[in-house]
């Protein structure tokens, strides 16, 4: 039977070997990560109220010029931009955040202007984004007026190539 080689322990930043076992770096780890993710991608900001999948959307659609006065276009072409340039953790969950802000049923004031079925209650499945169209709709324009004139700090977006906005200029 071949022997294993024995897994070396993580260095510290001085050189030093510290070992911990394996259930204690596995519950810090996981609680640093949890932490992290519901920081990062899960909970809205106080500020604009928006979680950062949503705020990229509406960012990316304020971007490319998707506005009430403008036609539709494929929500499909929207994901592709968001997840291309700002959330890189695939189309799924950001049709799903996008479906959110055009439902009437689930925000007093939907944020996208969508045509076609973009599901009429809440245990109606909307259609694929390849079937559906959008734009911005009226109460958006309240929430990015000022992203031009430099009104809220930028943060490089997840590879560096371009900048997003850390919050909406709703709060200000």
């Amino acid at each position: 039977m071949a022997r294993r080689a024995a897994t070396p322990a993580p260095f510290e930043g001085d050189g030093t070997i510290t070992e911990t076992t394996l259930v204690e770096e596995i519950e810090t780890s996981y609680l640093e990560y949890s932490y992290s993710v519901i920081y990062s991608r899960a909970l809205p900001d106080a500020r604009d109220g928006l979680k950062p999948v949503h705020r990229r959307i509406l960012y990316s659609m304020h971007d490319t010029g998707l506005r009430p006065d403008r036609p539709y276009v494929k929500s499909a072409r929207v994901v592709g931009d968001v997840m291309g340039r700002f959330h890189p953790h695939g189309d799924s969950p950001i049709y799903d955040a996008m479906v959110r802000l055009a439902q009437g049923f689930a925000l007093r004031l939907p944020l996208i202007d969508g045509h076609g079925n973009w599901g009429f209650s809440p245990d109606d499945s909307p259609a694929a984004s390849r079937y559906t169209e959008c734009r911005q709709a009226p109460a958006a324009l309240l929430l990015t007026t000022g992203l031009d004139e430099e009104t809220v700090d930028v943060e490089p977006n997840y590879d560096g190539s371009t900048t997003q906005p850390v919050v909406l200029p709703a709060a200000y």
